[in-house]
Order: C-alpha cells, then sequence, then structure tokens
C-alpha cells in the first residue's frame, strides 16, 4: 500500500514538472534587453508557450535603462514582450513577442 501511494506521488511529481512552462532543452531562460539610443523605460512581461501573458508578482518588471547598458532578464518560459519608453517621449511603444534565451541582446530603439 505505501509502496503504491509513493508511485502515484511521483507520477503526479513527473506530470507537473511536464506541463509546466519552459525553454526547450539546451537552452538557458536568460537574455539582456539594451538601450540603444537614450535613456528607456523598459517593460517586460513574461508569456506562456503559447503567448498567453502569465500572471503574478514575478511575472512583469520594468526599470529605467541608460543608453549603452543592457537590462539582464531571466524569464521561466523563455517568451517575453517588452513595451519602452523613451525619456525624450510620453508615448510608449510596444514590441513584438520575443524569445529570451540563452544570453541574447535584444536592442530597443
Amino acid at each position: 500500500m505505501k509502496t503504491s501511494s509513493l508511485f502515484w506521488i511521483a507520477v503526479f511529481f513527473v506530470a507537473a514538472g511536464l506541463l509546466h512552462d519552459a525553454p526547450a532543452l539546451g537552452q538557458s531562460p536568460s537574455c539582456y534587453i539594451l538601450a540603444n539610443m537614450e535613456k528607456t523605460r523598459i517593460f517586460v512581461r513574461e508569456l506562456d508557450q503559447d503567448g498567453n501573458p502569465l500572471r503574478g508578482l514575478d511575472s512583469e518588471w520594468s526599470a529605467w535603462v541608460n543608453p549603452g547598458d543592457r537590462m539582464p532578464v531571466t524569464s521561466r518560459t523563455g517568451k517575453i514582450v517588452i513595451n519602452y519608453q523613451l525619456s525624450s517621449s510620453d508615448k510608449g511603444f510596444k514590441m513584438d513577442p520575443v524569445d529570451c534565451a540563452n544570453g541574447g541582446v535584444i536592442p530597443v530603439p
């Protein structure tokens, strides 16, 4: 009886791990966002594998990034969407979803 319970608990954790959004095997779920032209307010939102925004306190964040500096990003799923606002403008801009993996650099104008 005890062995059967342990078996099902193990099956549950394996199944939960397989269903959890994660980057492809061999990929590190981190990247950098590079501010190119001027000081930029960068807003990052993490997406699931289907492109839907994740919910929760740690699924979105923002920071000011100086020109030429990189903002490190770690993503659980490897997919993010970036919104940004240049310091010289009141207008915000939205980029298409991008992959955040293997330490890649994502430039923001």
